[in-house]
């Protein structure tokens, strides 16, 4: 008899709200939106969840077993072994070198968080006392939060699902396709106002439905953001069109932005950003006056190498405009009553060593308890301020999703020890020494709390059996714990933990099951207008102090905002900008065994203007060849009339999940193959520059694969 329960996605971070219909076996046999339960459903326009979760769990290609390498590294060659010796083989590793070359020499390599997984390997590094733990924070979320932790005192900031706006912004976001956004305004929310005549203005290189309805459309040259975000705020401040009384009553700071926007023209944005300075001016209009506005913005705003003022200055719009703390705009929230993350992740007996951290000169990681992704490769590399012996990597693909994948690849080749907990064979497992098979969140109980700062936070009991021997990469850890003489910190059963982060709430998580979801509550200005914003100034802040002791630039500046990361001699040569979207069919470089999902994509596509494509004789639906200075790839060619003729839209995340050989073929399709980890990054947050990165495109060549992949830096040189 079928059977039918209650779930939430976890393939992004949206989790939108699903119903599983499982068969007599117990067997996931299909997955449907919940559209009837008034929780968030915003599925995306694949499907992703529902075509992904029946899969998935009865996949041929799961790992199932704990495994050794056997033979040289990257041949794909193991040895099944038992749960006792892959833990007692990883600790007595991980005890050589803590004991020998120190703590941190030990590195905790976390990707997206799934489940418990990312809380508790941060715990794990807190008690083993190495501040090397590696996240993509430098590229992902920790710009745009602390953006508004610097704006606004707090992270928690969400629109407003109530009234309507006059004008809603999408920036460097894709509903449609991934993690909604980072705004929590569902697409319901967003047609009907439209519907009630709301204006949308799409910043967007690429293309998506909402382009098609927008009334202004700005296809901006990839990375220039920051400009473009300046000049608006020029154009509001000198057509005198922001909110007079709103500043003078909950602002600080603004007459030094003033100041700065007499440093630059609109000719300056306009040949910055491809954007006609009579098209910047009239969306500012629309903006200031169609009121009240919200910007929904992505996460391609924190892909540069000034991604953290490049957030500041976006935010600068919103205290100008007075549409923080209104109806219809952008609300501080307080979050769910649940255990916070950083209590679980924390302990003051034991503070992290920052001062080891091979991440230590980047203030906001440090204090976000992340080390930049390019800092663990270099630093293993380099071996400098001293060597990294050992990495253990949890949800996480770094050959796919760390800039530069040939650095990657030689500093992870060059690790002593490696130990990959995952679902799938990828790249990166196929260079490791210990892999670990990871369960889903649907094969345990879980918790779902991530993204921490939108304040929600969503029962998922286990509701199907996770194969073979497959493990929650918390109990993996919580076992780890145990062997490394951890175990006052840790627990009997793993999931103790998930009581413990509901304490707060005063249920059990047995209990939080019948509620499912806890949401955060909203605040308005004139709720409590003295204590509102949680600055220390009590305002909103243009001008933050608390940036300028970090030694951090206080105030976004144009010229910072705008400086080039690669200059024009690096165009001569490669004319192109290269930049990326969000895939719709997939969540970063997961799930690509999918079979369901390939009806929607099944193989990487780059986006190019017709025009362009004829200028370099190549024609739509061949595999072309796509060049940097680091390297070249492969993906085929989609011409597009919406794409500017100068840009070059590659698709992200792509690899060959067939390949029984050549750690899975990670060099022929993968963009990062073709990014770029070098200095200069962010000074705070080190973020790098991905968006604009200077290409050169020719028709695809039948090379050797080994011509592929330079492997040493003389190599890198000569290949371009």
């Amino acid at each position: 008899m079928k059977t039918v329960k209650d779930i939430y996605c976890f393939v992004c971070p949206s989790h939108c709200a699903l119903k599983a219909t499982f068969d007599e076996t117990g067997k996931i046999v299909k997955v449907i939106a919940d559209s009837r339960s008034g929780q968030h459903c915003d599925i995306c326009d694949c499907a992703k969840g529902p075509n992904t979760i029946p899969e998935v769990h009865s996949h041929g290609k799961r790992l199932q077993f704990p495994m050794k390498r056997a033979g040289e590294r990257g041949r794909n060659q193991w040895i099944r072994i038992t749960w006792d010796e892959a833990l007692d083989t990883i600790a007595e590793k991980m005890k050589y070198y803590r004991d020998n070359f120190g703590p941190e020499s030990i590195a905790m390599v976390l990707g997206e968080p799934k489940s418990m997984d990312y809380a508790f390997l941060q715990r794990f590094a807190t008690f083993l006392e190495t501040p090397n733990v590696i996240t993509p924070g430098n590229y992902c979320g920790v710009q745009t939060g602390h953006a508004d932790q610097f704006s606004i005192g707090t992270m928690h900031v969400l629109s407003d699902p109530q009234g309507d706006p006059g004008c809603i912004i999408i920036w460097g976001a894709n509903p449609l396709n991934t993690g909604s956004n980072f705004r929590c305004y569902s697409r319901a929310q967003v047609k009907r106002a439209l519907k009630n005549g709301a204006k949308l203005i799409m910043m967007e290189p690429g293309h998506n439905r909402y382009c098609d309805s927008a009334d202004h459309w700005l296809r901006l040259k990839p990375g220039s953001d920051g400009a473009l975000a300046m000049g608006m705020v020029k154009v509001i401040i000198e057509e005198d069109l922001y909110d007079k009384d709103y500043i003078a009553k909950n602002t600080v700071g603004f007459e030094e932005l003033k100041k700065e926007v007499a440093n630059f023209t609109l000719e300056d944005v306009a040949a910055e950003t491809w954007i006609p300075i009579e098209t910047l001016r009239e969306v500012s209009r629309i903006y200031a006056t169609a009121k009240p506005g919200m910007i929904l913005w992505g996460n391609a705003l924190e892909n540069s190498a000034a991604a953290l003022q490049i957030c500041r200055a976006v935010s600068m719009l919103r205290g100008l405009t007075g549409n923080v703390g209104v109806v219809g705009g952008e609300l501080i929230n307080t979050p769910a009553k649940f255990g916070r993350p950083g209590r679980f992740y924390f302990d003051r007996s034991h503070p992290r060593p920052t001062g080891k951290s091979i991440g230590k000169e980047f203030p906001i990681a440090m204090g976000a308890a992340y080390v930049p992704t390019q800092s663990l490769v270099q630093t293993i590399l380099s071996e400098d301020p001293y060597p990294v012996k050992m990495a253990m990597c949890h949800v996480t693909n770094p050959l796919l999703t760390y800039p530069d994948s040939v650095a990657t690849y030689e500093a992870f080749m060059k690790l002593p020890f490696l130990v990959v907990a995952e679902i799938f064979p990828t790249s990166t497992m196929a260079i490791a020494d210990i892999v670990l098979p990871a369960a889903l969140p649907l094969e345990h109980d879980s918790i779902a709390y991530w993204p921490a700062w939108l304040g929600h936070i969503r029962a998922q009991p286990k509701c199907v059996e996770p194969p073979g021997e497959a493990w929650p990469d918390a109990k993996m850890i919580n076992e780890l714990a145990k062997r490394m003489g951890m175990r006052e910190h840790f627990f009997e059963n793993w999931e103790e933990s998930l009581d413990l982060m509901m304490a707060d709430s005063g249920m059990t998580f047995n209990e939080f099951c019948a509620v499912r979801v806890l949401g955060p509550t909203k605040h308005y200005l004139n709720d409590d207008p003295e204590r509102y914003f949680k600055t220390p100034s009590g305002k909103f802040e243009f001008y933050s102090q608390q940036m300028a002791q970090l030694g951090i630039s206080p105030l976004p500046t144009y010229k910072e905002v705008s400086a080039a990361r690669f200059g024009k001699e690096a165009f001569e040569h490669y004319p192109l900008y290269l930049t990326n979207g969000k895939e719709g069919a997939y969540f970063s470089s997961g799930y690509r065994h999918i079979e369901a999902m390939k009806k929607y994509k099944a193989e990487a596509i780059c986006e190019m203007h017709p025009d362009t494509a004829a200028k370099y004789k190549l024609k739509d639906g061949e595999m072309i060849t796509i060049e940097s200075r680091k390297g070249r790839i492969q993906q085929r060619l989609k011409t597009a009339d919406y794409i500017h003729p100068k840009v070059v839209m590659a698709a992200f995340g792509w690899w060959d999940t067939w390949a029984e050989d050549n750690e899975f073929n990670w060099r022929k399709y993968n963009i990062n193959v073709l990014s770029d980890g070098d200095k200069p990054n962010c000074p705070a947050t080190g973020s790098v520059q991905l968006r604009g990165i200077p290409v050169r495109v020719y028709a695809a060549e039948p090379v050797m694969e080994t011509q592929c992949l330079p492997t040493s830096e003389n190599e890198r040189q000569e290949s371009v």
